[in-house]
C-alpha cells in the first residue's frame, strides 16, 4: 500500500498537534503501518512547523522506514505529491489530511476493483457526543473520472486544532474512545505515563494525562481536561483546567491556566489562529539542565 499525508489548505500544522501524548502525524503513520503501508509521502512546508513534523517523525526508527518527506511551498494535490515522492505513475494510493485520524480498514478501499477517478472513503466522527467532524480519505487513480464515495466502518474525524485534540483526547481518557495512550491509568479517568509523580495533596479531576517525567506538586490543582506535557511541572496553587500544558513547560505558584495551551514563552489560547499571551512575570519558564530552583527563578525574575 502507499500513501501521502497532504497539508491541509491553508496549511495548519496540524501533523504537530499532540494527541493524548503522540502528535497526530505518528499517530497516522502508526494507522498506516498497521494497515501494512510499504511507503508514505509526507508533505512539509517550509517553515518552522514543516521542520517539527519532520523531526518528530525521525525520531521514530521504526515507523520513519519507507517515509519520503516532500517539501513545498504551496500544497500539493495528492497525485502531485506521490510523484514528487516517486511512487509509479500508474500505481493507484492513499491519501489523507495532514488533520484526519482514525481506526477504520482503509484496505477497503484497495479491494475495490480499480476504476477511472478518485474513491473517497467517508469517516464518522465517533459516537461520543464530542463535537467531532466527519473525514475522509482518498484513494487516487492515474485515469481521470468521477468520484465515488463509499461510507467505512469504524470512525475517524479532524484534529485541526489544539480545542479539538484536548476534546478527543479526554474522551479516550474517560474510556469513551479506543485511542492509545503511552500511560498506566491510576484510578477512573487520570493517566500517568513512566516517570510521572503526584504529590499527596495535589487535587485531580479527570479527565488527566501526565506525561513523562512530569510533577504536580502538592496544593496545584489539574483537572477537568487536563494534559500535562512530557517533564512539565505544575507548582503550588497553580490551576490547570480544559488546558494543554507543553512539553519542558514550568507552570508557576498560582497560576491559573484555563482554556489555552501553556508554552515556556506565553499562553496560547485554544482557539485556532489566536496570537500568544505572553507574561511579564516569568510564572512559565523553559527548563533548563542543570534547572534552577523555582523560587530562585522568581526571584532573580530571570526571562523565558
Amino acid at each position: 500500500m502507499l500513501a501521502v499525508i497532504h497539508r491541509s489548505t491553508p496549511p495548519s500544522g496540524a501533523g504537530a498537534l499532540a494527541l493524548a501524548g503522540p502528535p497526530v502525524v505518528i499517530r497516522q503513520l502508526q494507522w498506516l503501518h498497521n494497515l501494512g503501508s510499504e511507503r508514505v509521502a509526507i508533505e512539509l512546508g517550509q517553515d518552522e512547523l514543516g521542520a517539527q513534523v519532520r523531526r518528530l517523525v525521525s525520531e521514530q526508527k521504526v515507523l520513519s522506514r519507507g517515509v519520503v518527506f516532500v517539501p513545498a511551498i504551496t500544497p500539493l494535490s495528492p497525485r502531485a505529491l506521490g510523484q514528487a515522492a516517486g511512487f509509479p505513475t500508474e500505481a493507484r494510493w492513499l491519501a489523507l489530511s495532514e488533520s484526519v485520524v482514525g481506526n477504520a480498514d482503509l484496505t477497503r478501499l484497495f479491494q475495490r476493483k480499480s476504476v477511472p477517478g478518485a474513491l473517497v472513503g467517508r469517516l464518522d466522527p465517533p459516537k461520543t457526543g464530542g463535537p467531532f467532524s466527519p473525514a475522509e480519505v482518498h484513494l487516487t487513480s492515474p485515469i481521470e473520472g468521477p468520484v465515488t464515495v463509499e461510507s467505512l466502518p469504524g470512525w475517524g474525524t479532524l484534529v485541526d486544532t489544539p480545542g479539538t485534540a484536548l476534546q478527543l483526547a479526554c474522551e479516550a481518557l474517560l474510556g469513551r474512545l479506543a485511542l492509545l495512550i503511552h500511560a498506566a491509568e491510576t484510578w477512573p479517568g487520570v493517566w500517568v505515563a513512566r516517570g510521572g509523580r503526584i504529590d499527596d495533596g495535589a487535587e485531580l479531576s479527570p479527565p488527566v494525562l501526565i506525561g513523562a517525567g512530569a510533577r504536580v506538586y502538592s496544593g496545584a490543582r489539574v483537572g477537568p481536561g487536563a494534559l500535562i506535557g512530557a517533564r512539565a511541572l505544575i507548582e503550588p496553587r497553580a490551576c490547570i483546567e480544559q488546558a494543554i500544558v507543553e512539553n519542558e513547560t514550568i507552570v508557576g505558584e498560582g497560576l491559573v491556566v484555563r482554556e489555552h495551551i501553556a508554552t515556556p514563552w506565553g499562553l496560547i489560547p485554544l482557539k485556532a489562529g489566536a496570537d500568544m499571551l505572553p507574561l511579564r512575570d516569568p510564572l512559565l519558564v523553559a527548563r533548563r539542565a542543570p534547572l534552577l530552583p523555582a523560587r530562585l527563578t522568581h526571584l532573580l525574575r530571570i526571562p523565558p
